[in-house]
């Protein structure tokens, strides 16, 4: 049993928790969610209702609903509440792929995807979703909840607070703060502290040939 883990979430993201789950060993027990999902071969479970009578059929869960805006952020917020409220252990899934520096500290209910690199002294908050080929330097601290995206470059010293969303291919400059709540569009660049619940887009692009 110590090796049974429950998924919280059906859609795509869940998917590609599940590969790196088993890649590093996990059996999955079900999959626990709102509604059945319509393209899983794991077994439907429920909700988490159903989560609670069942935990003592698993060792731990990890919730893999994707954090990209404030709706799916609070969602996560209850769910990581109810988990905390009924002692049910949350696990962290680190790809095999991943690179994690000396010293780091990753909390609970953590995903890290393929090619990802944490540097050392850096510290990853509880329920952080880390995708694939980000790059986190060295003290950085990523605060809980929070999800980074693909190929995210985080300068050193950088700190992340709770709650914050850095959508794909953003940069954030070494030594800065982003603050609680905050939203990064796809491909930010961040040169300057944020306040907390900032919302940053970058320049959309411009057409300069439809030829």
């Amino acid at each position: 049993m110590s090796k049974m883990i429950a998924i919280i979430g059906g859609e795509a993201f869940a998917k590609e928790v599940i590969e790196v789950a088993e890649a590093v060993g996990y059996e999955i027990y079900g999959i626990f969610a709102k509604e059945e999902p319509s393209d899983t071969q794991y077994p439907y479970r429920g909700y988490l209702e159903e989560l609670d009578e069942q935990k003592s059929n698993f060792s731990g869960v990890i919730v893999a609903i994707g954090a990209f805006n404030k709706k799916t952020i609070k969602a996560r917020n209850n769910i990581l509440a109810f988990l905390m409220s009924n002692d049910i252990r949350q696990i962290s899934i680190i790809s095999p792929f991943a690179r994690i520096g000396a010293r780091a500290i990753i909390g609970k209910g953590v995903y890290i995807a393929h090619n990802v690199v944490i540097a050392i002294d850096a510290n990853i908050g509880d329920a952080v979703l880390i995708n694939t080929g980000a790059l986190i330097g060295h003290n950085v601290i990523v605060s809980s909840n929070s999800s980074i995206g693909s190929r995210v470059f985080i300068g050193g010293g950088t700190i992340i607070e709770k709650n914050v969303t850095i959508g794909a291919s953003s940069s954030i400059l070494q030594g800065i703060c982003v603050g609680s709540g905050s939203t990064l569009g796809m491909a930010s660049l961040v040169l300057k502290s944020l306040k907390p619940n900032s919302f940053v887009l970058p320049s959309p692009s411009h057409v300069i040939s439809n030829d």
